[in-house]
């Protein structure tokens, strides 16, 4: 099974995929309506965020090297 994808939530609420971004990074220019609708979409597709594609686009790993 394919896993979920970002562009999958965005399909399946109605929005862009820019939006469901702005709504996972907590954008306050996102109408309550709007946020409502892509975290519905989120749950009921299970979407899980990919913690890989995340690293890559410049967030923090949040991990931490022991020598």
């Amino acid at each position: 099974m394919k896993p979920v994808t970002l562009y999958d939530v965005a399909e399946y609420a109605g929005v862009s995929y820019q939006t469901v971004s702005r709504v996972m990074n907590q954008a306050s220019h996102v109408s309550a309506k709007t946020r409502e609708k892509v975290e519905a979409a989120m749950a009921q597709l299970n979407y899980i965020p990919n913690r890989v594609a995340q690293q890559l686009a410049g967030k923090q790993s949040l991990l931490i090297g022991v020598a």
